[in-house]
């Protein structure tokens, strides 16, 4: 598979971040081709807890099976072009969760806008930065 952009290990910073809701610290480790990817997010919660979430599927729109988190069945991926990829999550059925996430031009920073339907249907607005790592691991 030859590597995408989008691949790499990515820690979250939250100093550059906007509120992200019960997140302590979150790492993604990306590995795409620009037709197949795979996600998988190590999180800590703001209880501590650590959670281990991943997703296997195509970049072409269809759900796909999403492990590790009670508020998402499924995660559908799309690539919009190089530099951006769109997601959108799904809990039996709803909309739970639109994203999108932008490439850096130099392809060390993703920059990721999380669209969340809360319990009353409100829509919320995230942002998180992520930066290029090597091999770090979470604490």
């Amino acid at each position: 598979m030859e590597k995408h952009g989008f691949s790499g290990i990515w820690k979250l910073n939250p100093d550059k971040s906007g509120f992200l809701p019960n997140t302590k610290n979150q790492i993604l480790t990306i590995n795409t081709d620009g037709i197949d990817i795979s996600i998988s997010e190590e999180l800590v919660n703001d209880r501590g807890e650590h959670l281990f979430i991943s997703v296997n599927g195509r970049l072409d729109g269809s759900d796909s099976p999403v492990t590790g988190t009670m508020f998402a069945d499924t995660v559908a991926y799309r690539l919009v072009d190089n530099h951006t990829i769109e997601g959108i999550a799904k809990k039996n059925g709803r909309i739970c969760v639109k994203e999108t996430a932008v490439l850096s031009e130099d392809e060390n920073i993703v920059n990721v806008t999380y669209n969340s339907n809360d319990e009353h249907c409100n829509i919320q607005v995230f942002n998180g930065i992520f930066e290029r790592v090597v091999d770090e691991f979470i604490d």
